[in-house]
């Protein structure tokens, strides 16, 4: 059991100002160089991107803007420098002068770019540990119209920092990359990572305040815009929710769902300012009514303080989902995406069978329509939590996502709201990204089909583009072909996880 840190903590804070920076180390240095000497096929390409300078008009088709109730003729969206001009642009013989016009078909729609409120960017090949996959597995998410990712905890965060800012020099091709630096809680220490000789060493029994609030800063300073709390006290989450708060960062949780005493509840970490909750709102499992007053309490709760939720249910679901499914949740061989090596410890590990989730499943359900129900649907984001669990590939993943919200009973509009603006609301990000309007970033997608009436049609995509860069999703598919993971043992070594100790 950890040990109540109440009464043994300092309040010292070190200014922000003085704090060690690593956004330049030498670690940082010899990493951004492997990457560019390493994985030249993930970089920008003519075949594969339209210059974001200059103007470009998108008109024609129809245009979902992420805010309205329905989609609307698409007179132009006229993009320039990457941003949004004007979403309503009426052609005209200015257009003549334009850098460039795409023009759609009548049966084609323009959505926002869409958000993932929960990406990993790790391979969990269970007897062999985790593989980080910062390269490829962005390219997969951007391919299927996944703009913007936040990486929901990180057991090595400097690696996906590093991807973040080649992908923002316009060193690599991915999606607007959200950093949230490494879980925040005895987590830090959990699945298969190696550590320091200490059972936790990165994060310590007796930590202490000044600790905590040290290592919220240092995250700070590397545009951390979200924290992850998992295994941490109530005394841990209330200073780092307080901490966070100090710097504009949003927090969320995974929490109370490992049987550890210790673990701050939901109902405390909302009340302590909590911006989201991941997976689950109660423990109800196993309940003859699971829709019980603890849950209501926490829907009650989650209105009252506007805190967000993301449901990740085709993680929970994914076998359930594709044996009642099949056609609907599998439509493309994913498999092709990995390496041989990844693709045999896939198989090794095995599939498993569906009674151990449908518990879990059928929870998250109950959960995510009373939160709709009781007028929270404002609330709801889009999250995947893979490529963690399943060999389900993220981009791919995240489309089952927006299915399995649609057969738990949720109209298109709100899903796609979910997977738009709601995202950018939670994160904090809505002045930049999540709905078309004039001064944010031109991140968006053209599908063949009118997504408001079925959800399937977001997956036929004919065009993404991010930050006014046009790719084709089938160019960007290729690229990444038996790329995902390591190639064989000695370079899944290489790609193990180091945790640091949080101590010197």
């Amino acid at each position: 059991m950890k040990r109540n840190i109440l009464g043994s903590l300092g309040s010292t804070v070190r200014p922000r100002e003085n704090l060690p920076s690593t956004r330049y180390s030498i670690r940082f240095f010899i990493y951004t160089i492997f990457v560019l000497a390493n994985f030249t096929q993930a970089l920008a390409s003519d075949k594969d991107v339209v210059a974001a300078t200059g103007s470009l008009l998108i008109r024609g088709g129809w245009l979902f803007d992420g805010i309205s109730e329905n989609r609307r003729r698409n007179s132009g969206i006229l993009i320039h420098d990457g941003k949004i001009v004007d979403v309503d642009f009426l052609s005209n013989e200015q257009s003549s002068t334009l850098a460039r016009v795409i023009e759609l078909a009548e049966s084609e729609t323009i959505l926002p770019g869409f958000i993932d409120l929960h990406a990993h960017y790790n391979l969990d090949l269970i007897d062999q540990g985790r593989a980080e996959e910062v390269v490829y597995n962005g390219i997969v998410f951007l391919a299927n119209g996944v703009t913007a990712t936040w990486s929901a905890g990180e057991f090595y965060p400097e690696r996906v920092i590093a991807q973040r800012d080649l992908i923002e020099a316009g060193h690599a091709i991915g999606p607007h990359l959200f950093v949230s630096g490494p879980y925040f809680g005895a987590f830090r220490c959990e699945y298969n990572v190696s550590v320091a000789a200490d059972e936790c060493a990165a994060w310590p029994n007796n930590i202490t305040e000044k600790e905590i609030r040290d290592e919220v800063d240092k995250w700070a300073q590397e545009d951390v815009v979200s924290l992850k709390i998992k295994q941490a006290t109530p005394d841990e989450a209330k200073i780092i929710i307080e901490q966070a708060d100090k710097h504009g960062m949003t927090t969320t949780g995974h929490l109370a769902n490992y049987n550890v005493e210790y673990d701050v509840s939901t109902r405390d970490a909302i009340l302590m300012g909590m911006d989201r909750i991941e997976h689950q709102l109660t423990l109800a499992l196993g309940r003859d009514d699971p829709r019980s007053a603890q849950m209501n309490e926490m829907v009650d709760l989650m209105i009252k303080h506007q805190v967000y939720y993301g449901p990740n249910l085709q993680m929970y679901g994914g076998i359930n989902l594709r044996n009642a499914h099949p056609t609907e949740m599998t439509w493309a061989d994913e498999s092709k995406y990995f390496t041989p090596y990844t693709q045999a410890r896939l198989l090794q590990r095995g599939i498993p069978s569906p009674e151990s989730e449908q518990k879990e499943y059928d929870q998250r359900i109950i959960e995510l329509m009373a939160l709709y129900d009781a007028g929270g649907k404002h609330l709801l984001v889009v999250g995947t939590d893979e490529p963690v669990y399943t060999n389900m590939l993220p981009g791919f993943a995240y489309h089952r996502e927006l299915l399995a919200m649609t057969y738990a009973g949720l109209p298109p509009i709100d899903v796609l709201k979910a997977a738009t603006i709601n995202g950018a609301m939670a994160l904090g990000v809505a002045d930049r990204l999540g709905s078309l309007e004039s001064g944010k970033s031109a991140d968006l997608l053209v599908v063949k089909g009118n997504p408001l009436e079925d959800i399937k049609t977001a997956r036929s995509i004919r065009l993404i583009m991010k930050a006014g860069q046009v790719h084709d999703p089938e160019d960007l598919l290729r690229s990444a072909e038996g790329k995902i993971g390591p190639a064989g043992p000695t370079d899944h070594a290489d790609w193990a996880f180091q945790v640091k100790p949080l101590r010197d």
